[in-house]
């Protein structure tokens, strides 16, 4: 899984695409690619915040220019747009949501 969401990362140029388009592709892009694992499987702390760290690095812009300054906490971003977040996943959460449908 962790695998398929970095080489998704190879093909995009972070630093060509503006912060609602890296929003925009963290959001419907990245994830959505564990989807089918995180309805079946429990996902790991390890894998997921591997896949935070990646997400939030992509974000922010992080790349071979160095640190970026993160303008926000990046809890704040889980949360929904009507409430000043960025409406991304926590996909933890999103992961015990999808495992109670079975139950």
């Amino acid at each position: 899984m962790l695998s398929k969401v970095k080489k998704r990362l190879v093909k995009w140029k972070g630093k060509h695409i503006s912060l609602v388009g890296r929003v925009t592709l963290i959001s419907y892009v990245l994830s959505v690619i564990p989807l089918y694992y995180l309805s079946l499987f429990k996902m790991s702390i390890f894998v997921s915040k591997e896949i935070n760290r990646i997400q939030r690095d992509f974000l922010w812009g992080l790349g071979h220019q160095g640190r970026k300054i993160a303008w926000v906490s990046w809890d704040i971003n889980f949360n929904p747009k009507k409430d000043g977040g960025l409406g991304i996943k926590d996909l933890l959460l999103f992961n015990k949501a999808l495992l109670g449908k079975w139950v």
